[in-house]
């Protein structure tokens, strides 16, 4: 509504300033929240690597200065706190990965050097890595585990696929086989963690091995055949 008093006009200006309040508050609001979001994922990975895969709720939520309610009014439960948690740590080593893919190596030596990324990265931060989805850690749900697979799985697929094409062979399995690579080192990664058995360098030596030469490769053939 317009209203002229004078030689003065009078609009709905009060209006417009109150809507242009409520939209700056919301705005703040949505900001302020998405900090203390950050801010609380910061202190559930100090308490991670402090205290282990297993640690509770309620020391994740004593290492942020807040109680427990506010920590699921923010995530929902645990497995929300760890979907959150393998979101960032699947774009990190996404990061590391592309990296190591990127180098101008010979098809074998860039195989061994993803696996050697891979397994380097979860060396780097086993506490974390074992929260999310290795064995060591309290169960946080399936679906963290396969959403991390996943996420690392689709770009290892779309550069495996660009690689196939660019040397004029099928690209079609290059996602199951982007998959079946990244699912063979995620759980011998997962099972390595929980063994230290072996050195990183002699696990990336033995999986590129079977995933260069296949089960066959490693068939020694007989000197000569049995008489008959």
């Amino acid at each position: 509504m317009t209203v002229t008093i004078g030689n003065v006009t009078v609009s709905n200006m009060t209006s417009t300033r109150m809507r242009h309040g409520r939209e700056h508050r919301s705005e703040d609001r949505a900001l302020r929240r998405a900090s203390r979001r950050v801010e609380l994922l910061e202190a559930a990975v100090r308490a991670i690597r402090r205290d282990g895969p297993r640690v509770s709720m309620d020391v994740i939520a004593a290492e942020a200065g807040v109680t427990k309610p506010i920590l699921y009014r923010h995530f929902g439960d645990r497995v929300g706190l760890a979907s959150a948690l393998a979101e960032q740590f699947g774009a990190a080593l996404v990061a590391e990965l592309d990296a190591a893919l990127a180098q101008p190596l010979p098809p074998e030596q860039l195989l061994r050097a993803t696996i050697d990324a891979y397994l380097g990265f979860v060396e780097r931060d086993p506490q974390l890595y074992s929260f999310l989805v290795g064995r060591l850690g309290a169960p946080v749900g399936a679906e963290v585990a396969n959403g991390l697979v996943a996420q690392v799985g689709q770009r290892v697929a779309l550069v495996l696929g660009a690689q196939l094409r660019s040397l004029g062979i099928d690209s079609g399995p290059a996602e199951p086989w982007a998959f079946g690579i990244i699912g063979m080192v995620h759980l011998a990664g997962d099972w390595w963690l929980e063994r230290r058995t072996m050195t990183r360098a002699r696990l990336v030596d033995d999986i590129t091995t079977l995933l260069w030469g296949g089960l066959g490769g490693l068939t020694t053939p007989r000197a000569e055949e049995e008489p008959r």
